[in-house]
């Protein structure tokens, strides 16, 4: 007898991830090293037009730099905080995935990789079909999309939605399919709330309108 799981999106799968969410996941992890990129090159304190952002009552001037920026490049404690001095903000960068690979690397006991966001972001993605069964995938997606989501924030560099031309929504056959661009393939219909596809579903869903668009008219 089959089993089946209910998904974090409430959709029942024979997997613990379903397909749309593995994408989306899948898409999250493979925006991560474009966004390391995007983080160094806003490390640079915003400049906001007038004076020298001191204050008269300020004993010392600015950081030069972003201190966001800065506390997500910056190193990461190796053990538990216990100074709510040592650490403000989020994790930084590099410590989300440091942690999440040691956790690949020893449960399927692999041999380590370098530190950098390319490695592991390589790692979790080629590993990410056997992390999706896994009893904790919620608590890594929580993780990955915060992060993804607190860099997005300062880059600047938000997903923007886009209109899928050309295809109809499988439900309402409305031009109503959506999806978040970039990092994110799941499509969605914007007036059907249970439709949400993934490349697969989508490129069958062109595949179709071609043929029909193609096929010879009826005499």
């Amino acid at each position: 007898m089959t089993q089946y799981f209910e998904c974090r999106c409430g959709e029942h799968s024979e997997s613990r991830t379903c397909v749309r969410c593995y994408s989306r996941l899948r898409g999250m992890l493979e925006s991560l090293p474009e966004q390391y990129a995007w983080l160094h090159l806003s490390r640079q304190r915003p400049q906001s037009g007038g004076g020298d952002r001191r204050s008269s009552r300020a004993l010392h001037a600015p950081t030069p730099g972003d201190e966001r920026v800065l506390n997500l490049l910056g190193p990461h404690a190796r053990q538990s905080v216990t100074d709510g001095l040592d650490q403000t903000g989020p994790v930084p960068f590099l410590g989300v995935l440091e942690a999440w690979c040691e956790v690949v690397v020893e449960e399927r006991r692999l041999t380590a990789v370098r530190r950098d966001v390319s490695s592991m972001t390589t790692l979790l993605t080629q590993h990410l079909r056997w992390i999706a069964e896994q009893v904790w995938v919620g608590d890594f997606e929580e993780e990955i999309r915060g992060l993804l989501r607190t860099t997005r924030r300062i880059t600047l560099t938000e997903p923007r939605r886009e209109l899928l031309t050309g295809v109809t929504c499988p439900s309402c056959d409305g031009l109503t399919l959506v999806r978040y661009y970039p990092g994110d393939w799941a499509a969605q219909c914007v007036l059907c709330p249970s439709v949400r596809l993934n490349e697969r579903d989508y490129q069958q869903l062109v595949q179709q309108a071609y043929q029909a668009v193609s096929a010879p008219g009826e005499v």
